[in-house]
């Protein structure tokens, strides 16, 4: 059990297309280990976006607005640069099974190349959270099936998900 903060500064990057609940649980363990910490809501050139970049942050942060030491940004840039900028020490990802393992090494050895200051920290998922996806949030709301969002969605993000899918 961490007592005390890491008196430092990390970043959790994604493109969250929507934020989940998954992505809020390693938000939140970064919080109790960071002093400060960033949610950084980013652009991946190879994915195509339900939401745009200010409807994923508004998401973003109606889902960390109880979270004090946690501020969320958005970007078009690298990673790495806007780390940089934010003075952060560390970057914190989620993986949930192998694949994002795998996926997460392959980013974390090209973000260490690019900025070699910066650790990326990779965090296992919560058990009873490793089938929550934004893929998952996306089909449901093609589905129509708003009851199943309720589990999947931090608070106050479903009625933002809800309008902007209008």
């Amino acid at each position: 059990m961490i007592s005390e903060k890491i008196p430092a500064t990390a970043i959790v990057p994604g493109s969250f297309d929507p934020m989940t609940v998954g992505h809020l649980d390693i938000v939140r363990r970064a919080a109790k280990a960071y002093e400060k910490v960033y949610l950084a809501v980013l652009i991946n050139p190879s994915k195509e976006y339900l939401f745009d970049m200010e409807t994923r942050k508004k998401i973003a942060e109606a889902s960390v607005s109880d979270i004090e030491n946690v501020t969320v940004v958005s970007d078009k840039g690298m990673l790495t640069d806007l780390a940089r900028r934010l003075s952060c020490r560390y970057i914190v990802k989620g993986i949930r099974n192998e694949a994002d393992l795998e996926y997460e090494r392959e980013m974390a050895l090209y973000n260490k190349n690019a900025a070699p200051e910066i650790e990326t920290v990779l965090l296992p998922c919560d058990a009873g959270l490793s089938d929550v996806s934004s893929s998952r949030v996306r089909e449901l709301l093609a589905a129509g099936e708003t009851e199943e969002l309720k589990k999947l969605l931090p608070a106050g993000a479903l009625e933002i998900v809800l309008d902007a899918k209008k």
